[in-house]
């Protein structure tokens, strides 16, 4: 089995509404996912969408747009970290999240 491809991004911070995390941004491009390593621990940035039968394209991730994560694929965008290409609805409440070319 091949080693996934994970590229990173170190000193990164990203706001979650009212806190902002400071950590090294991994992109695990094999497992589709993004997550923030902090000091107290992972922040997962992406987002699974596989039970809803919805698997973003290589490179790409999920990010939501819900609850702490509202607004956060536009912060990630504008620093430069993420390109957004369309928004999805999913789940049984019809979240929105967003299919984003990760631009570490």
């Amino acid at each position: 089995m091949a080693e996934s491809t994970i590229t990173k991004k170190h000193s990164v911070t990203v706001g979650f509404g009212s806190i902002e995390l400071t950590g090294s941004l991994h992109h695990d491009e094999e497992n589709r996912s993004l997550v923030l390593e902090t000091d107290e621990g992972p922040e997962y940035i992406s987002v699974n969408l596989k039970s809803y039968g919805i698997t973003p394209e290589p490179g790409n991730v999920f990010i939501k747009d819900w609850s702490e994560h509202a607004g956060l694929t536009a912060r990630l965008e504008q620093a430069g970290l993420v390109q957004p290409l369309h928004e999805i609805t999913a789940g049984p409440f019809g979240s929105t999240a967003y299919e984003v070319k990760v631009t570490l």
